[in-house]
C-alpha cells in the first residue's frame, strides 16, 4: 500500500495542574484525593470529575484495580507534554492528531457560568501552547462554555481566529438543563458553520453530567460506561437531525466520537423508517435522516471494530474516521495503528486511505 497521511481524529491530552494556573481560586479546578485513592476535581463547590487521574493517562490500565492512589503525575509523559507525545506518534506512524481533553470533559457539569467561561479560556490557552510545539501535527478542539451560550460563541471565535483551533467539542448530555438542540444554542451552530469549525460530539462518563441510564436501574461501571457513550451519542444524533439543527445549518460539520460506529446503520434505518408515519411532527426536516448524516456527519470507529468493513457501505466510506483515544486507560499504545490496519485489511487501498486520514482531513479542514 502506498504511503498515506495518517490522522488521529480523536486523541486526548491530560491536563496538568498548571493548566489552570492563571485562574482565581474560586474558578481554579483543584484536585482532592480521598482515602480510596480517587482524585476528585472540584470547581468552586462542585465536583466535576472523579477518577484515578494517573490511570486516565496510562494506556492499558485496569480501572477496576483499586490498589492505592495513582497520581496525575504518574501518567505517560505525552499526556501533558507535546515532545514525548510527538515521539509516541512517530513510533505509531501517526502524522497528525486532533486533541480533546480528559478532565475538561467534566467541565460541562460546572454549574456556575462564570467559572465555566474562565475554565474554558484557561484550558484553550494551555492547549494552544501544547499544540504550538508542532502546529502542523497537533490541532486543538476547543472547550466552549455552553453554560453561557453567548460566551460559547465568543470563545469559539477566539479559539478559531486567535488560537487556530480546527474543532470544538460539545457533550451530548444536557448542560444546565438545556440539550445541545436547545434553541438557545442556535448562535453557536451558526458561528461554527460560518467559521468552518468542525464540532466533535464527545461523551465522557462523569456523574457531574448525568448520563442516560443513570435512573434506578441495576448496573455497574461496565454497563454504565458502555451505554452512556453510545446511547448519549445516538440521542444527540437524532436530536441534531430530527429537530432541524442540520437543516438550519447545512454547512455545519459534526463528528460523533468514542462510541463506536456500529450503531450508525441501524440508527439511520430506524430514523428513516419513522418518517412516513411521524415526519409530520418534524416539520423542519426536509430530507431523510440518513441523507443529513451523509451530507454533514462523520463517525469514529474503534480500532478493533471487526464490523467496520462490512458496515462501511451502509454508512458511506467517506464518513468514517478513527481515533486513538491516547493516552486514556482503554486506549492501545503501542500498537493502535497496527490494530486498525488489521481491522481494515479486507478493504481496498483507496478505502483504507480514506479511513486512515483522508476523511478526517476533510472533516477538520486539514486538506
Amino acid at each position: 500500500m502506498t504511503a498515506v497521511r495518517v490522522l488521529d481524529a480523536d486523541g486526548h491530552v491530560l491536563e496538568p495542574r498548571d493548566a489552570w494556573k492563571g485562574l482565581p481560586d474560586e474558578h481554579r479546578p483543584r484536585i482532592e484525593t480521598d482515602a480510596h485513592g480517587y482524585d476528585h476535581v472540584i470547581v468552586g463547590d462542585a465536583e466535576i470529575f472523579t477518577a484515578r487521574l494517573g490511570q486516565m493517562g496510562t494506556p492499558g490500565s485496569d480501572v477496576s484495580n483499586l490498589d492505592g492512589p495513582v497520581p496525575l503525575e504518574s501518567a505517560i509523559a505525552g499526556a501533558f507534554d507535546p515532545v514525548p507525545r510527538l515521539a509516541d506518534m512517530d513510533a505509531e506512524g501517526i502524522d497528525a492528531a486532533v486533541l480533546y481533553p480528559t478532565i475538561g470533559l467534566g467541565c460541562w457539569g460546572i454549574p456556575d457560568p462564570d467559572a465555566a467561561v474562565a475554565v474554558a479560556r484557561a484550558y484553550n490557552d494551555w492547549l494552544a501552547e501544547y499544540c504550538a510545539a508542532a502546529p502542523d501535527r497537533l490541532f486543538g478542539a476547543a472547550m466552549v462554555p455552553f453554560q453561557d451560550p453567548d460566551a460559547a460563541v465568543a470563545e469559539l471565535h477566539r479559539a478559531r481566529t486567535e488560537l487556530g483551533f480546527v474543532a470544538a467539542f460539545v457533550r451530548p448530555n444536557p448542560c444546565l438543563g438545556r440539550t445541545i438542540a436547545d434553541r438557545a444554542n442556535e448562535p453557536f451552530w451558526s458561528a461554527a458553520e460560518e467559521l468552518g469549525v468542525a464540532v466533535g460530539v464527545h461523551e465522557g462518563l462523569q456523574m457531574a453530567v448525568p448520563p442516560l441510564g443513570i435512573e434506578r436501574r441495576p448496573m455497574n461501571a461496565l454497563v454504565l460506561h458502555a451505554i452512556s457513550h453510545t446511547l448519549e451519542q445516538m440521542l444527540a444524533c437524532a436530536q441534531m437531525i430530527g429537530t432541524g439543527v442540520l437543516e438550519r445549518h447545512p454547512k455545519l460539520r459534526v463528528v460523533f466520537l468514542e462510541a463506536g460506529g456500529g450503531w450508525v446503520p441501524y440508527w439511520m434505518a430506524r430514523l428513516d423508517h419513522q418518517v412516513p408515519s411521524y415526519g409530520g411532527f418534524a416539520s423542519e426536516v426536509q430530507m431523510l435522516p440518513s441523507e443529513y448524516f451523509a451530507r454533514q456527519c462523520w463517525i469514529s470507529f474503534e480500532i478493533d471494530e471487526e464490523t467496520l468493513p462490512a458496515l462501511a457501505p451502509f454508512i458511506g466510506i467517506d464518513r468514517i474516521v478513527w481515533g486513538s483515544d491516547y493516552p486514556h486507560a482503554d486506549s492501545t499504545f503501542p500498537g493502535a495503528l497496527g490494530e486498525l490496519r488489521d481491522t481494515i485489511k479486507p478493504m481496498s487501498e483507496g478505502e483504507q486511505a480514506r479511513i486512515l486520514g483522508e476523511n478526517a482531513a476533510a472533516l477538520y479542514g486539514l486538506n
